[in-house]
């Protein structure tokens, strides 16, 4: 088996209380069986906590029970985990223990990865300029494809991996502007899928963001004040553009994007669509930038983490979004 993951997948480590987003808050924690084995057996008062806050949630899942501000019970008043605290990180369970990792499985290969929703990844993948590289390991274990669908998702996969190879390549030319960049992933999306691109405009897009589930009450004032102001965040676009014309961060977030996205298409076939709503995402992200830089004449690095993770957790943290994005 193939292993691969961002050269960064390694460091990772939850800066817990120092978030200033806590995934513990907010999110609805799902409870697998095998942790509720677990907690089965812990002992004492703890124990029985534990057991009283899982609850069966409207789809029938268990899952512990958010508190009246929507956060975890056992996140205590300094944001530290007192599940950890009393009984280890063992004792986590599986969406605890492994956010905000996320996984693709083909036939023969794994990709490995860390969701942008977490400020810190975000913080990590924009703290530097450099090349995104990509590591690859083999454990030694031989792969059978057992079935015809098998192998023809693993052809797939091997055919779409090359095509995001070339991307990268692009992304990653020093000789070129971004935009420049952009025209010819764009070109070579086209030969490649045989058609114009259907991108949207930049109006088109936020509508079309505006119509997916919101994830909370910001997020719909945030779109609804980008489509009112948007004319007049737009005077400043040409500005923005040349100022940002030679920028290191968006290629290195198209490519990210792509990496936890296009891939998915070895699937479904849906090469050209996922295409689009990499390059739609990316495009999404720019115009938030455009618009902090409109309200503050700036645009710092803490605001880019800000915009890039706002924009994960409402759309790839929600399958429902996501796919309405693409499929639309």
């Amino acid at each position: 088996m193939i292993y691969i993951k961002p050269s960064f997948y390694d460091d990772f480590k939850c800066i817990a209380s120092k978030c200033t987003d806590n995934c513990c808050i907010g999110w609805e924690i799902d409870v697998d069986e095998k942790a509720i084995d677990k907690y089965n057996s812990v002992q004492g008062e703890f124990g029985d906590e534990i057991r009283r806050k899982i609850i069966t949630s409207p789809d029938g899942s268990r899952c512990f029970g958010l508190d009246e501000n929507d956060r975890c019970p056992f996140l205590n008043d300094k944001n530290l985990c007192r599940i950890i605290i009393n009984c280890g990180e063992d004792a986590l369970c599986h969406i605890c223990k492994n956010h905000p990792r996320f996984y693709e499985w083909f036939p023969g290969v794994t990709e490995c990865g860390l969701g942008l929703s977490c400020e810190e990844v975000s913080r990590i993948l924009l703290s530097d300029t450099n090349r995104l590289i990509f590591t690859e390991t083999n454990d030694g274990e031989k792969i059978n494809l057992d079935s015809k669908e098998d192998t023809v998702i693993s052809d797939n996969y091997i055919f779409i991996s090359g095509l995001r190879e070339v991307f990268y390549d692009i992304l990653f030319d020093d000789g070129k502007s971004y935009y420049e960049k952009l025209e010819k992933i764009i070109l070579r999306a086209q030969n490649f899928c045989g058609e114009e691109l259907p991108l949207k405009s930049n109006k088109e897009l936020i509508e079309s963001y505006k119509r997916t589930e919101p994830i909370d009450d910001n997020w719909t004032c945030y779109i609804d004040d980008l489509l009112l102001n948007f004319e007049s965040y737009a005077k400043k676009r040409e500005e923005f553009k040349e100022k940002f014309k030679n920028d290191k961060l968006y290629p290195k977030i198209l490519a990210y994007i792509f990496y936890r996205h296009l891939s998915k298409s070895a699937f479904d076939g849906g090469v050209m669509e996922r295409i689009c709503f990499c390059l739609e995402g990316v495009k999404f992200i720019e115009l938030c930038d455009m618009k902090t830089y409109c309200r503050k004449n700036k645009l710092t690095l803490e605001d880019r983490i800000e915009n890039l993770k706002n924009w994960s957790k409402q759309v790839e943290y929600s399958e429902e979004n996501t796919d309405y994005l693409i499929y639309e």
